[in-house]
């Protein structure tokens, strides 16, 4: 970390994630822009290019906000160690229900915190995260676990279950629940993931661990009312 940024030059940009992060080339190194248009929050991340390296400038020497925690840096560097290494976060709620792994999946405003709330009634429940969550394969078995990022409800923890049942949620009339065939179950994972787009190589790692996950575990795409009745309608499903 440090409290002054030189002079750096890049070369192409290749993501961009506006108005939070840009992505940019810097010879065969990364540069990633944090929070460019927000004065007081400015930040650039350098990143070799096998992410083995990583340092993070505050460009701004009057600044008071100094946190290297807040906005993406930390979670930028995740998403690429995780690709390289065998993982993905989604944008998902996780659940340790009674020992099973449950994963509801969905963008901003399909219902996380919601159903994370809910489910936090039962005191056999874990809450894992209510926005983002690691996925892994080890062996045989995937395996979710919490991350820091949470969403609205602030559910967090470092903890990690064997994913047992995959939901796409939805809000809905009343709680009910379809099967889920062809590319829906991959798509619905890719519109609610955080792979790096902008690498192949990753990019061909995702689609594969996604086709291998909704092929191993079950997936439904469940629509359901904002109260207590969607935990009798969930544990009827396991």
């Amino acid at each position: 970390m440090h409290l002054n940024a030189p002079q750096m030059k890049v070369d192409e940009k290749i993501f961009e994630s506006s108005p939070i992060w840009t992505l940019y080339k810097q010879g065969e190194d990364f540069l990633l822009k944090i929070f460019e248009k927000m004065n007081g929050l400015k930040r650039i991340l350098s990143v070799s290019r096998d992410f083995t390296i990583a340092d993070l400038y505050f460009t701004e020497p009057n600044g008071s906000f100094k946190d290297p925690f807040f906005g993406p840096a930390i979670e930028f560097l995740m998403m690429n160690y995780l690709a390289r290494v065998g993982g993905i976060i989604a944008h998902a709620c996780g659940i340790d229900y009674h020992g099973k792994g449950i994963l509801f999946v969905g963008e901003s405003g399909a219902g996380k915190s919601t159903l994370t709330k809910i489910f936090n009634q039962n005191r056999k429940v874990e809450i894992l995260s209510d926005d983002r969550i690691i996925m892994r394969k080890e062996n045989d078995s995937y395996w979710i676990y919490g991350t820091p990022w949470h969403g609205d409800a602030k559910f967090a923890s470092p903890a990690k279950v064997k994913l047992e049942k995959v939901f796409f949620i939805k809000h809905g009339q009343e709680n009910s629940v379809k099967a889920v065939m062809g590319t829906f179950p991959v798509l619905q994972f890719l519109k609610a993931s955080f792979p790096p787009y902008w690498d192949k190589s990753c990019m061909q790692f995702a689609m594969g661990f996604f086709n291998d996950l909704v092929a191993a575990v079950p997936c439904r795409e469940l629509s359901f009312v904002p109260d207590s009745t969607i935990i009798d309608f969930v544990d009827n499903l396991l």
